[in-house]
């Protein structure tokens, strides 16, 4: 059961992650996200099936795939609403939240007309079939590399946000974006940067679901928009080391829940454990307070 829990947190953790650093860096909740993820992952399936593509082609295309699927998430949802100034809380959080589900719903009828409504599979020919023992128990190596390769990203990503000149740019332009530019940084770009990375890491997340349980068709997004938000939610808006936490949570709770409760009854086993959670820790495990008015 534990490694079950490393393999699931593993997908679920590179899905939160590029989620929750455009929340840091935005101040937005990309509702896009799920739409990149499933589109990613079709994409991969499209081409070592009907393209015949080396999976590792088809691997580097994707990641590519969701950098650009996530720029121009930002240049049509997003950019428009920051280039007006727009600093209500309609035009700085409810605007983008509505034109990223604008877009997710859009991406949606993309993934329908070019992939079909059926589901899709990778095919024998390109799925690795080794495994890795530890002790007893066995896990698919994909899904081992998939979670220690979320580990190195996370470690990379919180490394780079603190220690580097462009990680501090990056936290500037989080902070406080007009001062940043006093400063000569370039916000744009710093955003533009961030958004490409979101979609990497989203990218990641599906290739790893789609080799771990070889299946994935358009609605695939609609089973993470909601528990992408818990997973963020948990760890702590903003923190990329929370969705560390969050991920491992939200996994073994899922994987406990299918184990010794009725089929089905593990959501309600999330949303319940996340719920109490709120009403003590209402801003996540590594979320911090902000104070009236700070930002």
């Amino acid at each position: 059961m534990t490694l079950d829990i490393v393999a699931l947190a593993g997908i679920y953790g590179m899905y939160a992650c590029g989620l929750t650093l455009v929340f840091g860096v935005l101040e937005v909740l990309n509702l896009a996200h799920a739409a990149t993820f499933a589109f990613c992952t079709l994409l991969a399936m499209y081409l070592t099936t009907t393209q015949a593509w080396p999976l590792w082609q088809a691997a580097l295309i994707t990641v590519l795939a969701g950098a650009v699927v996530a720029i121009a998430i930002d240049r049509i949802a997003f950019w428009p609403l920051r280039r007006r100034g727009a600093v209500t809380a309609w035009g700085k959080h409810i605007g983008p939240l509505l034109s990223s589900l604008a877009l997710a719903t859009i991406l949606l009828g993309v993934d329908q007309v070019a992939f079909g409504l059926d589901p899709r599979h990778f095919p024998d020919r390109v799925l690795p079939t080794a495994t890795l023992h530890l002790g007893s128990g066995a896990i698919p190596l994909v899904s081992a590399v998939s979670t220690a390769l979320f580990v190195v990203l996370v470690i990379a990503l919180t490394a780079a946000l603190r220690k580097t000149r462009w990680g501090l740019e990056v936290r500037a332009v989080a902070e406080q974006s007009t001062t940043a530019a006093l400063f000569g940084v370039n916000g744009e770009r710093r955003f533009i940067e961030t958004m490409a990375v979101s979609g990497a890491l989203a990218a990641l997340a599906g290739l790893a679901y789609g080799l771990t349980f070889n299946i994935a068709s358009p609605d695939t997004s609609s089973q993470l928009d909601v528990k992408g938000f818990a997973l963020v939610v948990l760890g702590g808006l903003g923190s990329v080391p929370g969705s560390l936490v969050g991920a491992t949570v939200i996994a073994a709770i899922e994987v406990s829940g299918a184990k010794w409760l009725p089929h089905g009854t593990e959501q309600l086993l999330v949303f319940g454990v996340l719920f109490l959670l709120l009403v003590v820790r209402p801003q996540g495990i590594f979320g911090t307070k902000i104070a009236a008015g700070a930002r």
